[in-house]
């Protein structure tokens, strides 16, 4: 994740693993046979049946109560805790809600909560829209990634979701111009920019609001806010790509 990041692998035994680093394991180990047509699991694998294929990070929550070290052993249960079918200004969804809790050691970690929308195949090319992204950041870090990062990202992660690496599946298939930039790695660059910037925190809110794609670069922005930071990303254009919201851990 390190040098897929252009870092040098510096870390050792005991050392905090940084927040979304989480989502490098637990993998959930499917046989091919039991994979779909986009890569991921089949409906009514590992996730609810729903009538709707198309699949996307939607938004999220972590809590960090306890970090994770790199050695430990630890163990993830995952619970399904809601499946709500709406109807959306393009057409029908279904929003499913998954709760992770991560413990060491038989002690609470990492509390997670993720929102996976499901929607219609697109009859025709996606129309990329989103809200116009904030201007008053306080820092700002700029990314271009290649499809070379997202390979990396999608086996590091386990991920099979076809829309991040095969070019011609997210076109033909979903409808997007390029390849689509995943939602996690949106999120853990997100928390990254605070990492590095000695911003410790406890939870971590997030939501995708419109997707990125290569070729084009994308901006990381953040600025302080009350007793914690807002963070978001953008597109080249101002677009507003995913916003978060941490929460700082205090001082000891």
């Amino acid at each position: 994740m390190a040098v897929t990041l252009d870092r040098d692998p510096t870390f050792e035994a005991d050392d905090e693993l940084p927040p979304g680093w989480h989502w490098l394991y637990f993998h959930e180990l499917v046989r091919a046979s039991g994979l779909g047509d986009d890569g991921h699991p089949a409906l009514g694998v590992t996730m609810p049946p729903v009538p709707l294929p198309r699949r996307m990070w939607a938004a999220g929550t972590l809590t960090i109560r306890a970090p994770l070290r790199l050695g430990a052993e630890a163990a993830r249960t995952s619970t399904i805790r809601a499946v709500t079918a709406k109807e959306g200004r393009t057409g029908p969804l279904y929003f499913v809600t998954v709760e992770h809790d991560v413990q060491v050691d038989g002690r609470p970690a990492v509390s997670e909560s993720q929102t996976i929308v499901y929607r219609e195949a697109p009859s025709t090319p996606i129309r990329v829209e989103g809200p116009s992204a904030p201007r008053d950041a306080d820092f700002t870090d700029h990314w271009e990634l290649d499809s070379t990062a997202l390979f990396r990202y999608s086996a590091l992660t386990f991920n099979g979701h076809r829309i991040h690496y095969d070019a011609d599946y997210a076109r033909s298939a979903e409808g997007y111009p390029n390849l689509v930039i995943h939602g996690p790695l949106l999120a853990t660059l997100l928390m990254d920019s605070l990492v590095r910037r000695e911003r410790r925190f406890t939870s971590f809110r997030y939501r995708a609001r419109s997707p990125l794609f290569l070729p084009e670069p994308f901006t990381v922005n953040g600025r302080r806010d009350g007793d914690g930071h807002s963070v978001w990303a953008a597109s080249p254009d101002g677009r507003l790509a995913m916003e978060a919201e941490a929460t700082h851990r205090p001082s000891p």
